[in-house]
């Protein structure tokens, strides 16, 4: 099975789905293809698109990186795996249209750093989250933590980070890193709803705001500040 898919509805939607769902999503090697940065330069690419969704099959959207990889004869050097994390982030930030997370289940690590570089991020209730890198011994890289800082705020990002406690879809709404929360059951008529509430806009005024929010944003906080 490829790693990861992409499919389009009409001339509006893209959808791009994380496709390692026994290992609940986690990314084996970032920039192996067909993996997310191609998948991101492909929806970039359809610069008509109005809103790229991004999703997990199966139970989780992501456990961040196969911990695998990190092993001594993995034959990935530890440079290559965090260069390729960050060219995911930044092909996300390049694709015009409105990216929308869609989090269900285990979002870790990596997996909060990939949602963050989404535009919106809705998620099932019943979502968790967590940033054990500290406790595995792994940095945090892939910009993660200037996203997260301005995604979550400097303190709250500080306390997960450095004590490595799960988290909740509440708590991280009432964070204003979720749009919304949603219950597990209703998850994709509300992904539905929104996707078909941005197609209606008009595209150019779209995806001209959100480039204006995107540099004020990356003007605060450079995202290449952490890699």
């Amino acid at each position: 099975m490829d790693e990861v898919s992409i499919s389009y509805r009409g001339d509006f939607q893209a959808t791009i789905t994380i496709e390692r769902p026994d290992p609940l999503n986690s990314r084996a090697s970032p920039n192996r293809p067909p993996g997310p940065r191609a998948a991101a330069e492909g929806a970039a690419r359809r610069t008509a698109r109005t809103v790229v969704l991004l999703e997990g099959r199966g139970r989780a959207f992501s456990s961040g990186l196969d911990l695998r990889m990190l092993e001594l004869d993995c034959g990935v050097p530890v440079r290559e795996i965090v260069r390729g994390g960050q060219t995911v982030m930044e092909a996300f930030d390049a694709i015009p249209a409105v990216t929308v997370a869609v989090l269900k289940g285990a979002v870790v690590g990596g997996g909060v750093v990939l949602a963050s570089a989404c535009d919106l991020r809705i998620a099932a209730e019943d979502t968790y989250f967590a940033l054990p890198e500290v406790d595995l011994g792994v940095p945090v890289r892939w910009g993660g933590v200037p996203r997260l800082v301005r995604e979550l705020g400097p303190s709250l990002t500080r306390e997960l980070m450095l004590t490595c406690r799960p988290f909740t879809a509440h708590e991280a709404k009432e964070a204003g890193f979720l749009t919304k929360v949603i219950p597990p059951g209703e998850l994709d008529d509300a992904v539905r709803e929104l996707a078909n509430t941005l197609c209606e806009k008009p595209g150019q005024p779209l995806r001209a705001v959100k480039r204006s929010i995107a540099e004020a944003v990356e003007a605060m906080t450079p995202a290449r500040a952490g890699l």
